[in-house]
């Protein structure tokens, strides 16, 4: 049994010497959980805008039962997440208009950047741990974390999917540590929040534990997997009905070709591409010297690259150079943002390394270096920040350069020490000042290159809050009337395009263009609704639908209120003009005629 005495610290394996350890990083973890909250926050607090138009109805359903009662999707096929939708349930219940919806998002990315550093942390000793935290956040705050295939780990809405990236994210410094039957848990979790986190986690950390090899495998199997196992078991019914249908084939042309070319057709977004490959030289080219000295630790995180790598590329070329349905229906690239963080963090631990100890440059072989330099040009003239076109980034390739400066002013500190031993300056004096206290001014720069980075995402998060600024405009006149002057029940029929309604309004609709469900046979249905609605068969684009509702007229109205039960139809202002009914509602944009 280890010994102490009152002069030693008690070992960091007792719980007093876990207190000690972690009282020891209460500053760092202060500057941690600020810069953290400052990213969660650059997200804005936002509610019933994008994909929330769908994904937040059956969390609408359990809070008000009566609510959407006779609506197709909001009834049926929106019930893909039901877990978010229980979440989505308390947070409404808590207001109505979302602010805690939004105030959760920015919980979330917030925990999700404290994970990033729990990662750096597992790897290196404090103050490497602490400025590279810092240094990839800077860079987060520049991609947003987006990058293939309109991939991101985090977005400026509360989904599914957010919370399935917040714990797969927790999920790889337990597996990095060793820690398996953790690392499950919360791959688990994640998979719980969305199957699509849950099948891609599956192949990725399983390829990742078989290149670790044949030592163990079984039991790191057993307990990496016993968890992600049992939530397989209760999402299967949703994964089958996903994957064997008679209607996969016309639902994959649907998904692939009509509704989400821009998710699942990688010719579509090939430019993005480069991009992903420039982070891999820059990553790998920086830091795989890192992952040979990194011991276990090393190997694990090697294994995670090259599963993350191995899972992107392979499931690219069975979509491109062959075409592969499967393949683009599991939507591999939605790893693509973790891939890239992994590599981005073994970049800035490369730089915080070289920094504190200039002369682990020379572990930089020639190769390697060209390898990063080539990433580095590469991302600094291809992505210049991955905000929206109304949100305020920072320029990826001053960041970059930014992220460079510590190491730069180490090998600067380096050349001056020895041009002064060459002429005889004494400087050991400066060296040791440097040696004991330089880690703290690399993380002191590193901690102004993140404030730089983050400050015009942060300081116009209010500005892009819709819940700090409560929407307005005609869409929300009319939603406003509806709800105070409808039935419950009433069915109605609206632009394909006012994907809102459904959620503000309250109230059933035939369909609408986001409202796109999972499941094979929902999927043609939901076409087909489009397909009367707009009078186009076969459309091939939205626009061909926006295009065919408004020449809507009495013949084809009567046509789709003898079909779907319709009470009420929203046009647009002029487009009411022969339509059977009586106008019973009117703004500077819309009309709503009662049938």
């Amino acid at each position: 049994m280890e010994q102490t005495t009152q002069d030693s610290p008690p070992p960091a394996t007792t719980p007093a010497g876990r207190l000690r350890q972690l009282v020891s990083r209460a500053p760092d973890l202060l500057v941690v959980l600020v810069a953290s909250i400052a990213f969660g926050l650059s997200f804005g607090l936002n509610y019933g805008v994008d994909n929330q138009t769908a994904y937040m109805l059956s969390s609408l359903r359990l809070l008000d039962p009566a609510a959407l009662a006779n609506d197709w999707y909001a009834s049926g096929p929106a019930g893909f997440h039901p877990t978010f939708a229980y979440l989505g349930w308390f947070l409404l219940s808590l207001d109505r208009g979302g602010f805690y919806v939004g105030a959760f998002l920015v919980a979330v990315a917030s925990l999700g950047a404290m994970c990033f550093y729990w990662l750096a942390a597992v790897l290196w000793e404090r103050r490497v741990a602490l400025a590279s935290f810092l240094l990839l956040l800077a860079l987060l705050f520049v991609t947003r974390t987006r990058s293939v295939a309109v991939s991101y780990a985090f977005d400026f809405i509360l989904q599914a999917s957010t919370l399935g990236s917040l714990f797969l994210i927790a999920a790889l410094p337990p597996f990095i540590a060793g820690r398996y039957f953790l690392s499950g848990v919360m791959l688990a979790l994640s998979g719980l929040f969305h199957a699509n986190y849950l099948v891609l986690g599956i192949g990725t950390f399983g390829f990742a534990h078989l290149v670790l090899g044949w030592k163990d495998l079984p039991k790191r199997l057993l307990h990496q997997f016993a968890l992600p196992a049992a939530a397989t078991l209760l999402l299967a019914p949703l994964i089958l009905r996903s994957v064997s249908s008679p209607d996969a084939a016309a639902a994959q042309d649907i998904l692939f070709n009509v509704r989400s070319p821009h998710h699942y057709v990688p010719k579509n977004f090939r430019a993005n591409f480069f991009s992903l490959a420039a982070w891999q030289m820059l990553g790998i080219g920086a830091g795989a010297w890192l992952l040979r000295e990194g011991a276990d630790k090393g190997k694990r995180l090697g294994a995670l690259l090259l599963a993350f790598a191995v899972l992107l590329w392979t499931g690219t070329a069975l979509t491109t150079w062959v075409w592969i349905p499967r393949f683009a229906q599991i939507f591999v690239w939605r790893f693509a943002p973790y891939h890239n963080i992994l590599l981005g963090l073994l970049f800035c631990g490369a730089i915080v390394h070289v920094a504190t100890r200039p002369s682990l440059a020379a572990k930089l072989s020639p190769t390697s270096l060209a390898l990063a330099l080539g990433g580095l040009v590469s991302l600094g003239m291809l992505d210049n920040g991955g905000g929206d076109d109304d949100e305020k980034t920072s320029s990826m390739a001053a960041v970059l350069l930014l992220t460079l400066l510590p190491a730069a002013l180490g090998l600067a500190a380096l050349g001056v020490g020895k041009l002064g031993e060459r002429f005889g300056v004494a400087l050991a004096g400066a060296r040791g000042w440097l040696t004991r206290h330089g880690a703290w001014l690399v993380a002191a720069l590193a901690l102004v290159v993140c404030a730089g980075a983050g400050r015009p995402s942060v300081a116009s998060y209010r500005s892009r809050s819709n819940v700090l600024n409560p929407a307005a405009g005609p869409e929300h006149e009319l939603f406003k009337w509806v709800r105070a002057n409808t039935d419950k029940g009433a069915v109605f029929l609206t632009p394909p395009s006012m994907d809102k309604f459904r959620l503000w309004a309250e109230r059933a609709i035939v369909v609408d263009w986001k409202g796109c469900p999972i499941v094979p046979s929902d999927i043609v249905e939901w076409y087909h609704r489009l397909e009367d609605v707009s009078g186009r068969k076969k459309f091939r684009k939205r626009g061909d639908v926006n295009d065919g509702y408004a020449t809507l007229d009495a013949a084809r109205l009567q046509a789709l209120k003898s079909k779907y039960g319709l009470s009420y139809v929203v046009v647009g202002r002029g487009k009411e003009q022969g339509l059977p009914g009586k106008v019973v509602y009117k703004n500077g944009r819309f009309v709503v005629v009662q049938l």
